[in-house]
């Protein structure tokens, strides 16, 4: 299987210069960037069950003692999933009618899948970091050459916050590095080696304060928020879909692989401030969508308040709330795409993000208005919805530790209704705005889209064990790794 991991890096390089060549007819071009787009999925899909366990090692830089390593397991197997659906979609969303040199476009967005791909399986911290860093630059010129009007501020701030919390992780992973090498003398970057110097270095406090800042930064965790309403709304909306189903997941992958695996004591010690970081995260989002009448900036700040209430899953040290934060890392990737993509289809026939530039379009484009409605039944966790499930463990475990905050984080879901019904009576409801142009409704492969997104939704809602059979093993080795720590450590 070593070949077909390597097929699922590699794929996506050899697709970035093939579409460089491709007749520069935009509707084909389009067609064929998203079935290329569609490899990863299948290779996924064809090797599951093959793929899990399976390895690749191979010296890069051996000055450097950097190795190309990359390896799948449970948790690497989710998030992969997870990229190759994002990134089609991302591609669906273009609007091939104004899209300015969609080459670039597509070869931008390759690369990205391939970066997502090494980060999402690397064994190699150095290589990790690499990936990490490198996949801003296709999102800040995704930003920037096909956002709104704003645009190049928004990537300027994008990028200057992404740098800014990540500056120092070099030093730690260095720190790292050299200080595997003065208590064992040998040289390596490989995360499992790492382990054991993370557990007893003196100065591990200041690492793992050092990566989480890199990761609460592009997650974001509150408050290191202040770049995402800007970006989100400036991006165009395939950007959008790739920062909010992919970029921040990116942060909580990050989260778990780093610091709960090499600094799990730690982790344990700060979570009661971590949790009410989160949780601030959770009310504020909410509060800031429930007073929102854009209702692109209002999928960002609801993006942002249910990404702070998978942190806080992954916050209360409980295998439940894990598995839960995981598998709702997955939910609420799905979702948001989903959501910023009917966002694009509304927006390409309103001209505007203003809700008060709706009104009444369930008559106009009923299609649109029920795909819409399903998707809002997904982010409000709906029973039979994906995201039941994964709010469900995140309580679940959350209320066998805090009770009572349990009790008052529920009323996040309660305002979580209330924005999103809003939302969906302002554009859809209620007496037509008379300013409104007719356009058709949506196209036969628009539907075709939008029902394999609601069934894939419907899918894990009503039957969740396949999912979460690669979920709670994941989960579980959090939870062991804690232990273990604990258990050895000197009294």
């Amino acid at each position: 299987m070593q070949n077909v991991l390597l097929w699922l890096f590699f794929t996506p390089l050899l697709m970035s210069m093939l579409i460089l060549v491709v007749p520069a007819c935009s509707n084909f071009l389009k067609a064929v960037a998203f079935f290329l787009s569609l490899t990863p999925l299948f290779l996924l899909l064809t090797h599951h069950v093959t793929l899990l366990g399976s390895e690749f090692n191979h010296s890069w830089l051996p000055a450097l003692s950097i190795n190309f390593h990359l390896q799948i397991d449970e948790l690497s197997l989710v998030f992969l999933y997870l990229s190759a659906v994002i990134v089609p979609l991302s591609i669906v969303a273009i609007n091939t009618a104004v899209i300015t040199r969609p080459k670039v476009f597509y070869f931008l967005v390759f690369i990205l899948q391939a970066l997502l791909v090494a980060f999402f399986t690397t064994k190699d911290l150095a290589f990790f970091t690499i990936c990490w860093e490198a996949m801003l630059l296709p999102l800040y010129f995704i930003i920037l050459l096909w956002g709104s009007d704003g645009r190049q501020a928004a990537a300027l701030k994008f990028l200057v916050y992404m740098i800014a919390g990540s500056a120092l992780m070099v030093v730690a992973v260095l720190a790292l590095y050299f200080g595997l090498m003065s208590t064992s003398g040998s040289s390596s970057f490989n995360l499992d080696d790492l382990q054991k110097v993370a557990l007893s270095a003196p100065y591990a406090p200041w690492i793992l304060a050092i990566f989480l800042l890199a990761f609460a930064v592009k997650t974001p965790l509150f408050p290191f928020h202040a770049w995402l309403p800007d970006t989100y709304f400036q991006a165009s909306t395939s950007g959008t879909i790739l920062l909010s189903g992919i970029l921040s997941k990116a942060g909580i992958y990050g989260i778990i692989r780093i610091c709960f695996a090499l600094f799990p004591l730690l982790m344990q010690q700060w979570s009661p401030y971590l949790l009410a970081l989160a949780i601030a995260g959770v009310f504020y989002g909410a509060f800031a969508a429930w007073q929102e009448n854009n209702f692109k900036r209002l999928l960002s700040y609801s993006s942002f308040s249910h990404v702070n209430f998978i942190l806080v899953g992954l916050f209360v040290w409980q295998q439940n709330a894990h598995s839960g934060a995981i598998l709702q890392a997955l939910n609420h990737g799905v979702t948001i795409a989903a959501l910023f993509l009917v966002a694009g289809w509304l927006q390409e026939r309103l001209g505007s993000t203003l809700m008060s530039s709706a009104g009444g379009l369930a008559a106009t484009f009923p299609k649109l208005c029920w795909l819409t409605l399903f998707f809002v039944c997904s982010s409000v966790a709906l029973p039979g919805t994906n995201n039941f499930i994964g709010e469900f463990l995140i309580f679940n475990g959350l209320f066998a530790q805090y009770p009572f905050i349990a009790a008052i984080l529920a009323l996040s879901v309660v305002f979580s209704a209330v924005y999103m019904l809003r939302l969906m009576k302002k554009a859809y409801f209620g007496p037509l705005n008379p300013g409104i142009k007719f356009q058709k409704d949506l196209s036969s492969g628009d539907l075709i889209i939008g029902f394999t997104l609601a069934a894939i939704i419907s899918w894990v809602g009503i039957y969740p064990a396949v999912v979460l059979s690669y979920v709670q093993p994941a989960a579980q080795k959090t939870a062991v790794a804690a232990h273990a720590t604990i258990q050895d450590r000197p009294l």
